[in-house]
């Protein structure tokens, strides 16, 4: 009677709930959310700290004095449409020349 008393107590003890299952995976869930959050915000910090050594933008940026520019915008543009009424003149004489009659060809 004793052994079978101790191994009914043994398969109860060894037999899951169905119930039970969903609770460790709804733990196990909540555990992974709660993890993947604190390395996100951690990663943030990070990456925060890192970019404040490299990048130069803030509240003191209306200090910075501006460099002299490479080139001129302006002059640029201007020599662009110079360029082109040059081109449009020439095409222009192109094709007066065309246009006119020539002499002794028959």
């Amino acid at each position: 009677m004793e052994d079978q008393e101790r191994s009914n107590i043994q398969d109860a003890q060894i037999v899951d709930e169905p119930g039970n299952a969903n609770v460790k995976k709804g733990k196990k869930y909540h555990t992974e959310i709660i993890l993947i959050f604190i390395i996100g915000l951690l990663l943030g910090i990070m990456i925060k700290a890192e970019s404040l050594k490299k990048v130069s933008i803030g509240f003191s940026d209306y200090r910075v004095t501006g460099g002299s520019q490479g080139y001129d915008l302006n002059e640029i543009e201007k020599k662009m449409i110079e360029e082109s009424k040059k081109q449009q003149e020439s095409q222009e004489d192109l094709k007066v020349e065309e246009s006119a009659p020539q002499e002794g060809v028959e």
